[in-house]
């Protein structure tokens, strides 16, 4: 399982950031920045992007799958078309149905067609659980970058996974 909570922490102190400071930027209590920092709930997707708008990071490289601390092709925005767009594109490299993908979720086929057609932006939960079982780019699955899969770093160069 993925530590959310103390990349952000560690993040946030790398860049010698109040909680309060965080709190201001995400429109919330410093008391829910440490409910974050302790995993005590998912930090939401609009929430997230705005971290990683603030520190000029992906989310991936936040959410620790990567070394490489931003994409060249990075956006500030999130797109809900664009995020849809991504999901069913998703669904036909593995071959899986809104019904089959709802159940890997363990979510509704309603909730799937909402986040397909742009009504609805996928949850944090969700886009993690997409990225971790098939390498997706948590940055491309939100439409932040272009990059389809999570890169890393291997002795000085970029390699796919």
């Amino acid at each position: 399982m993925v530590d959310i909570g103390g990349r952000l922490k560690y993040i946030r102190e790398t860049y010698d950031v109040s909680q309060e400071e965080i709190g201001r930027v995400l429109g919330v209590s410093n008391t829910s920045v440490s409910h974050y920092e302790n995993n005590d709930y998912i930090i939401p997707m609009r929430k997230l992007s705005a971290i990683s708008n603030y520190f000029n990071l992906s989310i991936d490289y936040i959410f620790g799958f990567t070394d490489l601390k931003r994409y060249n092709d990075m956006k500030r925005e999130l797109d809900l078309k664009v995020v849809g767009k991504r999901l069913s594109e998703i669904c036909r490299d593995q071959n899986l149905s809104n019904v089959k993908l709802a159940k890997e979720l363990n979510t509704t086929e309603s909730n799937i067609r909402k986040y397909k057609t742009g009504q609805t932006l996928i949850l944090t939960a969700f886009a993690l659980q997409l990225s971790q079982k098939y390498s997706y780019s948590m940055d491309w699955i939100v439409g932040k970058s272009n990059h389809k899969y999570v890169e890393k770093k291997s002795k000085g160069r970029v390699v796919q996974l």
